[in-house]
């Protein structure tokens, strides 16, 4: 009796291992993640007309904020939450987040760390270390807990 259970725990862990290898291999492709911390999630919106404003863009939100906290601007452009987080526009270089709103998700997939996710030109490399993102003309943010910076 002992045997027959055996070997079958053995037979289903051999077809469950490549599964499951497979099912990590895959790439992340949908329009929104989070880092294996929660404290950072990102938000994908595709082109949503031909005019610059409704070009694509990266938004990404961090529960910590940002650090060092960017002054905010003195022209009043910016009347609500300030700091919470980086926009990546397709064509421009990184803004810091002005909104009134979160884009965290408690469901959102896992970008786990060492893993990249692409879509549309945007790339996102996930590390212990932090998260670095781009945009199809390689302008972009590294973002941790400690500090971010744009390039």
């Amino acid at each position: 009796m002992k045997l027959t259970t055996i070997a079958l725990v053995s037979a289903f862990a051999t077809v469950i291992t490549p599964i499951a290898a497979i099912a990590q291999a895959k790439p992340l492709s949908s329009d929104n993640f989070k880092l294996p911390s929660s404290n950072i999630h990102c938000v994908f919106t595709p082109d949503r007309g031909t005019a610059p404003a409704q070009a694509a863009f990266l938004r990404c939100d961090i529960q910590s904020q940002l650090k060092p906290m960017p002054p905010k601007p003195k022209d009043g452009s910016c009347n609500l939450d300030w700091g919470n987080g980086l926009v990546l526009p397709k064509a421009s270089k990184t803004e810091v987040l002005c909104a009134g709103d979160t884009i965290y998700g408690p469901s959102y997939p896992v970008l786990q760390y060492g893993k990249t996710w692409k879509k549309a030109g945007f790339t996102c490399q996930s590390s212990a270390k932090g998260l670095t993102c781009t945009n199809p003309k390689k302008q972009g943010f590294f973002l941790n807990r400690q500090e971010w910076r744009s390039f």
